[in-house]
């Protein structure tokens, strides 16, 4: 954001040693407008105060299949395609870059469903967002919470027909980690890595384990990056201070898994297809749930009990992350190498295998 809108295009997005952008000043362009400071979109208004949880999913069955959770997202975004408006989401290109793209029809949505798992690279989509306001077509844009509040500090004034959807981001893993994995499995199995599913519900939606498709059109489990990312090994550092992951939330609409269904509503019954998460946050968003509820199975919830099981608060790095991107930096750990250096430093040890073990099994016994 603060490098579109330097007046003097003294901002540009430089990658650093572990695969992450930052904004670097030419001080030989700037003038000390300050204008990155006063538009920074980490530096977040209050939030709205009258927004609602709900235990939801959709309720067409190929559209929810096709999604990471419930498939929350395929409502709204029909709800926008209908209105011949913009859809802007994350998509793979030919090789597996993660990046925001629009569609215009209900065919495309299916790319942007499922979880990319990786930092989304946003290209222009914040000036095509823009232009289409401009031209009064209405736009949803989804992205991780950060990117979403980005977008608004961007524009810097509102449009009726914005609408902002951010997923419940856990955090945002390195795009490099993520090439070099792709490298590695490459050189494993000796061809191309045609397509990676992080959340494949071949198993079951609580099954976690990556489905990789190979361009010999054989398939195969691994589950080294997912075990990184969800262990703080590979993530960007602010994403331990991030502003955006409480119950809180500025967007209009807020979508992710719901865990932990069996205690917040034991009614629900659970049939491993997937359970979303939804939070309704402005008075635009209760306006458009009010049209699409009829594609959606809805229960309102405590807010406060649903994020206790939920991604809520700020995750610490990974004890071995500085020695991991050490690594990385210095090539180390490289493409023919960095599966068995995530494997090894995520690994558990086995004492406390045997706690976590020890500590199921007593609880088992007291339910009983």
């Amino acid at each position: 954001m603060c490098a579109l809108i330097c007046p003097k295009g003294a901002i540009t997005m430089t990658e650093d040693s572990e695969g992450f952008l930052y904004p670097v000043i030419d001080k030989d362009k700037c003038v000390h407008c300050n204008l990155c400071e006063k538009r920074c979109p980490n530096n977040p208004s209050e939030s709205n105060t009258n927004q609602k949880t709900y235990i939801s999913y959709c309720k067409d069955g190929k559209a929810k299949e096709n999604s990471a959770s419930g498939g929350m997202f395929y409502p709204i975004a029909k709800y926008v395609i209908e209105k011949n408006g913009i859809v802007f989401g994350v998509c793979y290109d030919d090789n597996l870059i993660a990046h925001h793209e629009y569609v215009t029809t209900l065919k495309g949505l299916k790319k942007f469903q499922g979880s990319k798992y990786v930092r989304s690279d946003l290209r222009d989509s914040y000036r095509k967002v823009e232009e289409f306001l401009k031209q009064d077509k209405y736009v949803l844009f989804t992205g991780t919470p950060c990117q979403c509040q980005g977008l608004r500090a961007f524009l810097k004034k509102e449009y009726n027909k914005l609408i902002t959807c951010e997923i419940i981001c856990h955090a945002n893993p390195s795009p490099k980690v993520l090439e070099l994995y792709k490298k590695n499995l490459e050189k494993l199995r000796g061809t191309k890595v045609k397509q990676i599913w992080f959340r494949s519900k071949l198993n079951g939606w609580k099954n976690s384990t990556p489905i990789i498709k190979l361009e010999d059109g054989t398939s195969f489990e691994d589950p080294s990056y997912y075990r990184a990312f969800v262990s703080e090994l590979i993530n960007r550092p602010s994403c331990s201070d991030c502003r955006f992951c409480g119950p809180k939330r500025y967007s209009d609409f807020s979508i992710g898994d719901l865990w932990g269904i069996d205690k917040i509503d034991a009614t629900i019954k659970d049939d491993d297809t997937g359970i979303s998460l939804l939070n309704v946050n402005t008075p635009k968003g209760f306006e458009i749930l009010d049209e699409i509820k009829d594609d959606l199975y809805l229960k309102e919830a405590d807010t406060e009990q649903v994020f206790s099981y939920n991604h809520h608060c700020n995750v610490q790095p990974h004890k071995n992350r500085e020695v991991f991107f050490k690594g990385i930096s210095d090539g180390t750990i490289n493409e023919n190498n960095i599966i068995k250096y995530m494997n090894k430093y995520v690994k558990v040890p086995l004492y406390k295998k045997i706690i976590n073990k020890s500590k199921r099994v007593v609880k088992k016994i007291i339910k009983k």
